[in-house]
């Protein structure tokens, strides 16, 4: 009985044996899970406008508008993108529709990297092109600031850049960056926080034509810094624009000042003298309807006054005026003496020429006309036209207008009527150009209205 309980506990144990054997001899289909795919890379790119004749950009990265209505002188923060390529283009905003100016074109975008995009040369010369800016992104230490430098001023010949402690004289200091061209752009530049002072000289010379004065840099700052054309004033061939990562500022040379022209508008006034601060006799005999040359003066307070050039010290407009740097302004003398309503009227300018346009401004300087309408036309013939301008009344303007080159009619119209009070004049407009135009009486005080024109007229 033990033998046979015996033997059937082995014959257990061997069956148990043998099926754990045929366990683990069975064959598992284990399909192997696909690997994680590699983590997608980002890229950053920005956009620069730098061409001083262009006209208002809109910006596309594969089809898509990421930037609308961009400025000279204006540049975007940068876009995070995935690393890969796009395809990016620039339309200019024409008056009446769009146009590519630059691209499409394809950018492979690398990952861990900054790209800036920068719209540089002139329209007018069939220059314009887009320059790439690249740079792998890297950690800035403490305490410091990046500065990437571009020479982007077509015309501009080679320069030299110093980037000094303010006030340095730079007589015997050896410039930062040497013989730099148009479209050149210097390497990464890592310097210590501080107040600076940039100074650009043609190359291998020491005569200096762009100076900025005093620059606090903070650091963290990491700006690409373009010269490029000055559009603003002062006699410097260019401006500073810094392109950093919240906005784009520009530095204007440190003696630009302020640029003023004095338009005579008042019809029963003779001949005048205009003058500043009551020591600087500024302009003399200046006879109605006559626009004088824009006048560089410092930025600051003013103050204006108009006599009679034949009676010296005996002043009709008294006025005081506060001029801020980079900035152009109209000051006409508008009314009539008459009722003793002359007064100074002055008026901010905006003379950047696009190369794509005719830029159109009209001003109601007539004290005795009641508001007009305004039309611009393709004919002489307004029945069945929509005034451009309504309602403007005594001392107010259009403002710019841009209209594609060409010839068009001008006419001005009591407000509310089709009773030409001006015109219509037929006017040829050509592209890159300003046209301003006043509205002014005949001379004494009166009807006929007349024009008083400025600028390229």
């Amino acid at each position: 009985m033990n033998k046979l309980a015996k033997n059937l506990g082995l014959l257990a144990f061997a069956s148990v044996l043998v099926a754990c054997n045929d366990d683990d001899n069975k064959k598992v289909d284990v399909t192997p899970s696909a690997p994680a795919p590699a983590p997608v890379e980002k890229t950053y790119l920005r956009v620069l406008h730098a061409s001083a004749d262009a006209p208002l950009v809109n910006v596309t990265v594969n089809d898509s508008a990421v930037l609308e209505g961009v400025d000279y002188a204006v540049g975007s923060t940068y876009f995070e993108l995935d690393e890969a390529t796009y395809t990016v283009a620039v339309d200019a905003i024409l008056p009446t529709d769009t146009a590519t100016v630059i691209g499409p074109v394809d950018l492979a975008l690398d990952g861990n990297m900054q790209y800036s995009v920068v719209a540089v040369g002139s329209v007018a010369d069939n220059t314009l092109e887009p320059l790439v800016l690249s740079r792998e992104m890297s950690e800035l230490a403490a305490g410091f600031i990046r500065l990437q430098v571009l020479h982007a001023a077509p015309g501009v010949p080679e320069v030299d850049v110093y980037v000094t402690a303010p006030d340095v004289v730079i007589t015997n200091e050896s410039p930062l960056l040497s013989a730099v061209g148009y479209k050149v752009n210097s390497e990464v530049l890592d310097v210590a926080a501080g107040d600076y002072q940039i100074r650009i000289t043609l190359a291998g010379q020491k005569d200096v034509v762009y100076d900025s004065g005093t620059l606090a840099l903070a650091a963290g700052a990491d700006l690409l810094v373009a010269a490029v054309p000055n559009t603003k004033t002062g006699s410097s061939p260019v401006m500073l624009l810094a392109q950093g990562n919240d906005s784009t500022g520009v530095i204007l040379d440190k003696n630009a000042g302020s640029h003023v022209r004095a338009i005579h508008a008042v019809a029963d006034a003779p001949q005048v003298n205009l003058v500043v601060n009551d020591t600087i006799t500024a302009l003399t005999n200046v006879p109605f309807k006559a626009a004088s040359d824009y006048l560089p003066l410092a930025e600051g307070d003013y103050n204006f006054k108009v006599e009679p050039s034949a009676a010296v010290g005996t002043y009709v407009v008294d006025a005081d005026v506060t001029l801020e740097k980079g900035m152009h302004y109209s000051v006409f003398v508008a009314g009539q003496l008459a009722d003793s309503s002359q007064a100074a009227w002055p008026l901010v300018d905006m003379p950047r020429r696009v190369a794509t346009e005719a830029k159109i401004r009209i001003f109601h300087a007539s004290p005795n006309a009641p508001e007009v309408d305004l039309y611009v036309t393709a004919d002489s013939d307004i029945s069945d036209d929509t005034a451009a301008f309504t309602n403007v009344p005594f001392k107010a303007e259009t403002g710019y207008v841009s209209l594609n080159p060409g010839s068009y009619y001008v006419t001005a119209t009591v407000a509310g009527t089709k009773d030409a009070a001006i015109g219509p004049v037929m006017l040829t407009f050509e592209g890159g150009k300003i046209y301003s135009a006043a509205a002014v009486e005949s001379v004494g005080g009166g009807l006929p209205l007349s024009l008083l024109t400025m600028d390229d007229f």
